[in-house]
Parts: C-alpha cells; structure tokens; sequence
C-alpha cells in the first residue's frame, strides 16, 4: 500500500526530463495543486499546445504499468469501493473517501496526487466534467452504461411526477434504489439550500429571480410571513449573492399571482390554500362554498385566510349590500 505518496510520486519522476516534469506537475496540479492548460504550459515552454498534450500522454504511458504494480493495493480498494456504489462516484466524493486511505500521509495537494496516480494507472477509469456532468470515476464500460441508464431513467420520473409530492415525500429516494449518490453527478439535478432535491429547473431547487426566491422561503416556512421576514430569510439563507432590499422584495411580492396578502403586509402562499381578494370577496367565497353560517364561523374561516382583527371581519359582514342576516341569525350572500 501507497503511504507516503510524496515520496512515490517524486520516485516515479526521477527518469524524465525537466520539460517533462513540467508538464506533469502543471497539468495535475502536482506542485501547488493548480492545474494548468495546455496553453499556459505551452506558454512557459514556448511549445504548442499539441507537443504538451503529446507530452502529457507519453508520460502516462510511460508510467502506467509501473504505477498499476507498485500501487496496486490502493487501486484494488479504490476499484472495490466502485463495485460497492454500481461502478459510479463523483470525482469529489470518491477522491475524498481514498484520502482517508492515506490517512497517515502528510503530504500536500493529496487529492491531486491521488488522482494523478488514478489517472496514470488507468484504473479506474476517469470521466471529465462536461456540460452534462460533473467529472467522475467509473470501474467498467458496463458501469458507465448503467450509470447513462440510471440518469435517463429518474430524469423522466422527476418530470413526469408531481413536484410537490417529490420535494415533501423525498419519493426519489424509492425510485433510486439505493443509487441516490449517482444524482449528484448529472448538472441538471440540484439540491438547494434546505436540502431538498430536484431539477435546476424547478424554481424550489435553483431560485433565480427575487420571486422564486421568496417563493421557496414561504414554502419552506410553510405559514405566511411578513415581507420585511421574507427578505430577511432570502439574505439569511444565502439564497441572493446580492443583499435582497426589503422595497424590492414588497414589490416582487404584490407583483406575483402566488403570493397572497393575508394581513398588513403578510404573504402567504396560494397553493397553501389562501385566496385572492379583499375581504368582502373571502366572506362571499366561503359562504357561496358552505352556505349560511354565523358570524362566530365567518370569522373563524375568514382568519385561516386572513390576520385581521375580528371586527375588521364583521364590519364587512355588515355590508347589506352583499350580505343578508337570515332569521337564523345566520349569514349569506345578498345573491343567495
């Protein structure tokens, strides 16, 4: 086993050439874990990009079976934990994991000579980040035409289902299959500041404008919130690189069709249940919904839709044009 990684590596260079040397500590970031372009090597040397990708790949040639024997004990953990994740893991978590590995090394920039060793061995093998995916490491072909399989397939359940129901329920988690690691791989899955996990589409996972950002607060807050909060949390939470103003995000708030104002300047949530309107427009909706009801009811139901005093409530109750007071004692719509 590989434990003072320092020493091998610096071994393994000990019969190439300073150009070569440079090539290889610029390229993995061997030296001061920064990873140089070809371009900038190219720059350094005064060779083309060309003759340092040339370089690049007869070095690792060079090195490949020696690394593959003397640090085959690494590599067999490293190819036995794939096998334990369905042959996929993320560059970051599997690198990560074979550092503890090493844990007795002291060595510098360790993640970059862990996964030069990789790289140079060949195995296991190495996918590059791309516009679809983060970089990650695979143990087989087999493995990365599951891994292809496996994103197509929780793609299509995540836009085919119900969005609510996948970020209250975690209904993924089900459909995963224990394979849940593997969604942190494609780019257009996401999980946002609260944990929760779904596409980047979705405005719950990456809130984009100060509305959805807002939205995603009152939808984790669950009960309505007076905007001066809403703001508060958006700064609070992370969720705007820039301070969100409180005026900005009142006038986001009194802008957008899923935002009700419930009281003096409280919002809550449409799909939460509240409604649209004024006060007048609530009483009549809920007695056109349950029909004649008393004025203690009227007021019990209007305050699940509003934070009014009660008799704010009655006042409108009061309103003969559009309210009648049956002989019951009752109340109902004029129409009615």
């Amino acid at each position: 086993m590989v434990q003072n990684i320092e020493q091998f590596i610096n071994s393994l260079f000990e019969d190439f050439n300073p150009k070569q040397k440079k090539v290889a500590f610029g390229r993995f970031g061997l030296k001061n874990g920064k990873r140089l372009t070809l371009q900038e090597i190219g720059d350094e040397l005064n060779i083309t990009r060309e003759r340092v990708r040339q370089i690049e790949e007869q070095l690792l040639s060079k090195l490949r079976d020696r690394v593959r024997k003397e640090a085959k004990e690494l590599i067999d953990l490293a190819t036995k934990r794939l096998d334990s994740l369905q042959g996929v893991e993320s560059d970051e978590t599997f690198i990560a994991a074979m550092k503890e590995k090493l844990q007795g090394s002291d060595a510098k920039y360790i993640s970059e000579k862990l996964r030069f060793l990789f790289l140079a061995a060949g195995v296991p093998h190495y996918a590059k980040e791309d516009d679809s995916t983060h970089a990650y490491w695979y143990s087989s072909k087999e493995a990365k035409d599951g891994f292809t399989s496996f994103v197509k397939r929780m793609t299509q359940f995540f836009k085919g289902g119900d969005r609510n129901q996948i970020l209250r329920e975690k209904s993924y988690i089900a459909e995963c299959k224990g394979c849940e690691h593997l969604l942190a791989i494609p780019k257009h899955f996401g999980i946002n500041v609260f944990g929760d996990l779904g596409l980047c589409e979705w405005p719950e996972i990456e809130p984009k404008t100060i509305r959805d950002k807002a939205y995603l607060v009152l939808k984790k807050h669950g009960q309505p919130l007076h905007f001066e909060s809403v703001a508060k949390s958006i700064n609070d939470f992370g969720l705007d690189k820039k301070k969100a103003h409180i005026q900005t995000v009142h006038n986001e708030l009194i802008k957008d069709t899923r935002f009700v104002l419930v009281g003096r300047g409280i919002y809550g949530l449409k799909e939460h249940g509240f409604e649209a309107g004024t006060v007048r427009e609530v009483i009549t909706t809920l007695l056109k919904k349950h029909g004649p009801l008393s004025s203690n009811e009227v007021v019990t139901l209007v305050n699940k839709q509003r934070f009014l005093k009660e008799n704010t409530i009655l006042l409108s109750l009061q309103n003969r044009k559009h309210f009648t007071r049956l002989e019951s004692g009752k109340y109902h719509t004029k129409q009615a």
